[in-house]
């Protein structure tokens, strides 16, 4: 498989660190991975305002714009 290096800030690896405990999973890679799926998922998903609504078990509904 190949390999791509790339740089990325603190905030960005802290980022992708919360992600691996929330995906389960080892490596940066697998959740980058997993984090582009949910994101197209979520394109393809979006409303004619391109906004989803989400809807936490114990919150109100949230309506997240995707592009302004």
């Amino acid at each position: 498989m190949a390999q791509t290096t790339f740089e990325v800030d603190a905030a960005t690896l802290a980022a992708i660190a919360e992600l691996k405990d929330t995906f389960g999973v080892k490596t940066n890679a697998q959740a980058i991975r997993k984090a582009l799926a949910l994101a197209r998922v979520t394109a393809k998903n979006a409303d004619s305002e391109n906004a989803l609504t989400i809807i936490p078990p114990h919150d109100g509904q949230k309506k997240v714009l995707l592009a302004g």
